[in-house]
């Protein structure tokens, strides 16, 4: 396939996928336990001394760019861990990511440094921690290897998991103590933290674009990558601090999303053309995994607000059960034998 009509494919799927997402926005904001008509959402949105505006500019849009936010800083910071790692089974949830991220929040709260630039913050650092943690267990227990990575993962997870229930058992009227944070939900979302979250996301978002070339280089194999001049340990460690500065700015907003850096990598694969050219494939998989991750967050809200309406489930059970769904079929996949031929 050319590069001028690979290029031509994306550009056709982006925009597809884009009015995909704003059609699911509209969507977003006409339901709920107050619905709307689409036809009345400007004259809404004109009226600020009616209800409707309120509930529209206090509740629904908010929490849709919270969705848009963190489904695609989850799903981009998924994609460069299995990129650098060269793991299809890598996500920040899986490598502990997600977990480090929110035992770092709840111990920032717990010590009572909250402020809108401390949230993402604590998030970032917890997340590259607990990476650091995994693959320094995983390499002493004898390599990266897929099924070392994912046994360090589940370990490193499950021990900050209770590191921070331990946590809000001793502190339990922090902030990040409660229900809604551990889940991941878009209830509860603060402007001015997420206004933090986006100005880092979209800085960490813009870099992992420029690292493009870089990446494409580094999935051809570590000795390839060293011998066209590529310094591999630079190159992959930038990446996963990159990672892990999106993966704190999408907990930061909604909790302990999980899954979300699993699923949409592999069908942003699948949707990307495969003989696209190597020069822009990372960056393909990347943009149309940012708005697949947006896409499926907020789908997931929106359904999970208006199936229960007037009442509703945090996305974060809603992501939780498609997640599962997913991993079983990759492990199903795998077990076939095809799934290590990537």
């Amino acid at each position: 396939m050319g590069e001028k009509k690979a290029r031509g494919q994306f550009a056709r799927l982006t925009a597809l996928l884009a009015a995909l997402l704003i059609a699911l926005a509209v969507m977003s904001l006409c339901v709920g336990a107050v619905p709307l008509f689409p036809t009345s959402l400007f004259s809404a949105l004109a009226d600020r001394e009616s209800a409707e505006y309120r509930i529209l500019a206090y509740v629904r849009l908010p929490r849709i760019a919270a969705a848009v936010l963190c489904g695609s800083s989850l799903a981009s910071a998924g994609l460069l861990v299995q990129a650098t790692l060269q793991n299809p089974l890598g996500s920040p949830n899986v490598l502990g990511m997600n977990a480090g991220a929110g035992l770092a929040v709840v111990g920032f709260s717990a010590a009572g440094i909250i402020s809108a630039w401390s949230v993402p913050l604590a998030a970032f650092a917890g997340a590259f921690l607990s990476l650091v943690l995994v693959t320094s267990i995983a390499k002493k227990a004898g390599g990266t290897s897929k099924g070392t990575l994912i046994l360090s993962g589940i370990a490193a997870n499950a021990f900050l998991i209770a590191l921070t229930d331990g946590m809000n058992s001793l502190f339990p009227d922090t902030i990040y103590a409660r229900s809604a944070f551990r889940i991941g939900s878009l209830a509860e979302t603060q402007a001015d933290v997420m206004a933090a979250a986006a100005t880092v996301a979209l800085l960490a978002s813009a870099a992992a674009i420029l690292m493009r070339n870089s990446l494409d280089i580094l999935s051809l194999g570590d000795d390839t990558a060293r011998s066209l001049g590529l310094n591999v340990g630079i190159t992959r460690t930038a990446a996963l601090v990159l990672a892990a500065i999106l993966c704190g700015a999408g907990i930061s907003v909604a909790g302990l999303v999980g899954f979300v850096g699993l699923i949409v990598p592999h069908c942003a694969r699948i949707l990307c053309p495969h003989e696209s050219a190597q020069s822009s494939r990372t960056g393909h998989l990347l943009v149309t995994s940012m708005i697949l991750g947006a896409i499926l967050v907020l789908f997931c809200d929106t359904l999970s607000r208006t199936i229960f309406s007037p009442y509703e489930l945090p996305v974060g059970v809603m992501l939780s059960v498609l997640g599962g769904l997913f991993f079983f079929h990759l492990l199903l996949k795998k077990h076939k034998g095809s799934y290590d031929k990537n």
